[in-house]
Parts: structure tokens; C-alpha cells; sequence
């Protein structure tokens, strides 16, 4: 998996991430067969990625970060957040009563893997180290989608143990950025670049068009989040994640002291952007903190312990709510739908690709008709002209035949005289 991981890039999107995705399904339906075993392969390969990690911080080369801020390691991440989500995602391992508990024979687990699941669950602590030291490795612009990748996995971890893992911190950090509060730049972000004669036809070609976040690292080096299509994609990016970090700890007895500084950071991004669609996303994230916020104060009222001393994440969740997972699954659900009908890219350009072939065989075989059709003619027509030809020629031999016929037999003509005028003289002298 780790080998074929290298080459799961976005340019091999239809070729290298299905097989990845297959094979990433199959191992974690291995390793959640039996949770002993599963433990100890984990643990040896968590610890070769913090490895990797911290050779890369202390060391500060190319050749160090390159093996951290790459692809492979990118989904060497991802299925092992999998593997633990499975192991521990389990009824049965989060402390579930017995009647609940059979459900979780689908992955493995039960009533007597309690123990053993528990194994896997104490490895959520490192791998969730792991991926905040990857965050903060580079915290610059360019690798803003790496963090937005590491911000998922870590709302997944969270969703599916139901341990509480603030990301808030990285996704105000964006907010925070300079190129953020700078107009945009033209162009792909050329600073004082002449336009051709073509009237600007000549296009930065590190100019991101249709920007995917979910299939990129990085941004490109020049002009680093400073066009408006690239700065309008993260920042919807930062506000989908921010909306479900609130909706996964909206049932916590300390929501409102989890909300404060997010609400403070909205309401100072409300007065330094001038962008109209920013602003509407950071006006629903605020609103949704203030309502969730008087739900929390409300009902941590009628509890009898203080907010410190409650030690179930989801304290203030009626009976009839969903799960922190269950809820996590159904925006993930949703925003996958919502994704499939805005950028059905790939689906698109299949289409255009056939319907593009099959307008080239259809031009093809219409000029081979034309051309056949051509010659056809052609022949047609010299056939006719050698045909009339022929007729001519027929008709002027039986013309001529005629008329010698007709002086034959005027035998009349020979026997008359000719009339000679009196008083010329004809002869050879004159």
C-alpha cells in the first residue's frame, strides 16, 4: 500500500486512487479482524511515521521534508486514521451496553474484544500528535490544503472515539493569513506583467483554474493565495470544517467557553473583509455558535455537577439525537453529494473526450462518402460523354451516307447540258 501510495497523485485520479482505496478498504477489514495482532503492526508503523516526523523537524533539510510533505505519507495517515476509526468506531469499545454490543461483530469486535480494542484505541493519542506536528511543520500559505487534509482526519478521529481534538487553532490560523486580507491579484497573480496583443491570451501557466482542494498538497509558488479563485475555494474549505468542529461538540457542558474565541475571531473577520460571500459564511458560522451556545448554558443548567467535573463529551445529548459519528457521517454524506453535482470534472471530460472521438469518426467517414460519391460521379460523367460521343459520330456516318445515295441515284443531272453565254471567247491564251 505505502508503495503504490507514492503514485496517488491528482493527475492519477481515474488510475492509481481506486486500486488505493480498494486496497486501503481490504486492509482495514484485515486489521479489524483481529485486534491483538492489529496492535502491534500499528504501533511499529505509527512510530515509523512520528520517526520520519521528527527527522524531518530536527533536521530542516529538503530531502528530510520531502518524505513528510508528500503524498505517500499523506495516506499512510489516512489508513491508519481508518484502521483506528474500525477498532474503536465500535459500539462494543466505546462502552456500549450489552444489547448494542453484537452490532460491532461486523468488524470484528464484541463483547470479549473490549481489551484487545482497547489496544488500538490507546494509539488515537500519537497518530493525533502525529498529524498536528505535520500541520505545523511548514505553517505557511502555500501548504494551506495539507492542513485542511490533516484538519479532516482529525475530525474523523474525533467523530468516531468521541474524544475531544480542538482543531479550531489551524483553521483561525488561515483566517490569519496576510494574503487573506490583500486584494486579490488578475492573471494567476502576476505583478505588472504586460498583456499581448491577443488581449491578455498569454496566461500564467502556474495558474490554478477550477481549483480542488481535496486532490492537492500544495499551492503553486507564485502567487501563493492571492487569485480569487484559489482564495475562494480555502476559505469555503475553512468554513465547512469550522461549521462541523461546532456541530460535533455542540452537546458538551463547555460549548459556550469552546465558542468564545471563535465568535471573537468571526466578528474581526467580518470587519476586515469586504467580500460579500466571505462574510455570509462567516455570519452562518457565528450564528450557529450563538444558537448552539444558549442551547449548551441552558441545558447544562439542570446538571449537578459542574461543567468540570462531567466527564462524558456528549453530556447535554438527548436520547432521540444522534451519535458524534453518526452525525459526522451524514455531513461527510452530504457534502459528497453536494460535491458530485457542482464539479462533476472528471465526468465531464470522459464525455467530451467520447463525444470529441465520435465526432472525429463521424467527420472521417462522411469525407469517405463524399470521396466516393466524387469519384462515382466522375465516372459517370466521362461514361455519359463517351456514350454522347459515339452518338455524334453515329449520327454524321448516317448523314453522309444519305446524301451520297441521293446524288447516285440523280442520274438525270449527268445527261443535262450545260449553258454556255454567246460571245466569250475561252481560251488558254486569255
Amino acid at each position: 500500500y505505502a508503495k503504490r501510495s507514492k503514485f496517488g497523485t491528482a493527475a492519477n485520479v481515474t488510475s492509481v486512487l481506486p486500486t488505493l482505496t480498494f486496497m486501503g478498504n481490504c486492509i482495514v477489514e484485515l486489521y479489524t479482524l483481529d485486534y491483538a495482532s492489529a496492535y502491534q503492526h500499528a504501533f511499529v508503523y505509527v512510530r515509523q511515521l512520528a520517526l520520519h516526523l521528527r527527522s524531518a523537524m530536527m533536521k530542516r533539510t529538503p530531502e528530510s521534508m520531502s518524505v513528510v510533505l508528500c503524498w505517500q505519507y499523506v495516506h499512510c495517515l489516512k489508513l491508519w486514521v481508518a484502521v483506528l476509526c474500525a477498532a474503536c468506531g465500535s459500539k462494543a469499545s466505546v462502552g456500549c451496553d450489552d444489547d448494542d454490543a453484537a452490532s460491532s461483530d461486523k468488524l470484528g469486535g464484541g463483547v470479549g474484544k473490549d481489551d484487545e480494542a482497547n489496544l488500538l484505541r490507546s494509539l488515537v493519542y500519537p497518530l493525533t500528535e502525529i498529524i498536528l506536528g505535520v500541520c505545523r511543520l511548514v505553517p505557511i500559505a502555500r501548504y494551506v490544503p495539507l492542513r485542511l487534509h490533516c484538519v479532516r482526519l482529525l475530525q474523523q478521529l474525533a467523530a468516531t472515539t468521541e474524544t475531544f481534538i480542538p482543531t479550531t487553532s489551524l483553521l483561525m490560523g488561515v483566517l490569519d493569513l496576510k494574503e487573506v486580507g490583500m486584494k486579490p491579484l488578475r492573471d494567476g497573480g502576476g505583478k505588472g506583467k504586460k498583456k499581448g496583443r491577443g488581449g491578455g491570451k498569454n496566461k500564467n501557466k502556474n495558474s490554478v483554474s477550477g481549483i480542488r482542494l481535496p486532490l492537492i498538497l500544495k499551492l503553486p509558488k507564485e502567487g501563493t493565495l492571492r487569485t480569487m479563485e484559489q482564495l475562494d475555494g480555502v476559505l469555503k474549505e475553512v468554513f465547512v470544517l469550522l461549521n462541523r468542529e461546532v456541530d460535533l461538540y455542540r452537546y458538551s457542558p463547555g460549548f459556550p467557553e469552546f465558542t468564545f474565541a471563535i465568535s471573537q475571531r468571526l466578528r474581526k473577520f467580518n470587519k476586515e473583509v469586504s467580500n460579500g460571500r466571505w462574510r455570509a459564511y462567516s455570519k452562518g458560522s457565528l450564528e450557529l455558535c450563538e444558537k448552539y451556545s444558549a442551547f449548551a448554558t441552558n441545558g447544562r443548567s439542570t446538571l449537578t455537577d459542574a461543567p468540570k467535573d462531567v466527564r462524558r463529551l456528549e453530556a447535554l445529548k438527548p436520547s432521540n439525537v444522534p451519535s458524534m459519528r453518526e452525525r459526522y457521517e451524514a455531513a461527510v454524506a452530504k457534502e459528497r453529494r453536494l460535491e458530485a453535482v457542482t464539479q462533476p470534472v472528471m465526468k465531464k471530460k470522459a464525455e467530451n473526450d467520447n463525444e470529441s472521438k465520435t465526432a472525429e469518426k463521424d467527420g472521417k467517414n462522411k469525407r469517405k462518402r463524399k470521396e466516393e460519391e466524387e469519384e462515382e460521379s466522375e465516372i459517370e460523367e466521362e461514361e455519359e460523354g463517351k456514350q454522347k460521343k459515339n452518338k455524334k459520330k453515329k449520327n454524321k456516318k448516317k448523314k453522309a451516307a444519305v446524301v451520297n445515295e441521293a446524288d447516285l441515284k440523280n442520274v438525270e443531272a449527268l445527261k443535262e447540258e450545260d449553258e454556255v453565254q454567246e460571245g466569250i471567247v475561252w481560251s488558254d491564251s486569255e
